[in-house]
């Protein structure tokens, strides 16, 4: 394991390790873009009711998306939300297809 460890502290401090960190920032600057949010990898959807939530979740699995909708007791009572964790093996036109699904849906504040 002390191997693994060393060879992956190698891969991240290498130049493998900054093209996905350069693609994640991309990818998170996409999203701040897109829908807003801090621009970081973990983007919560904030829909408020619960019912909001499952049903966008349940539509976008549909779809072939693997998103989970989180209500309370998670987070407060009128702020369920989607959690989309972006990561640097995600593809661009991947993120702008689930983005463009999740606009259809309408559940995002004006």
């Amino acid at each position: 394991q002390a191997h693994l460890t060393m060879k992956a502290i190698e891969l991240c401090a290498g130049a493998e390790g900054d093209a996905a960190r350069k693609k994640l920032m991309e990818l998170c600057a996409l999203v701040k873009t897109r829908i807003g949010g801090y621009g970081s990898q973990i983007v919560p959807i904030i829909l408020g009711a619960d019912e909001k939530a499952v049903a966008a979740a349940k539509q976008l699995q549909n779809q072939g998306y693997d998103i989970r909708p989180v209500r309370p007791p998670t987070v407060p009572e009128g702020s369920a939300r989607l959690r989309l964790s972006l990561n640097a093996g995600l593809g661009t036109e991947t993120l702008n297809a689930f983005l463009d699904d999740l606009e259809k849906l309408h559940v995002l504040a004006a």
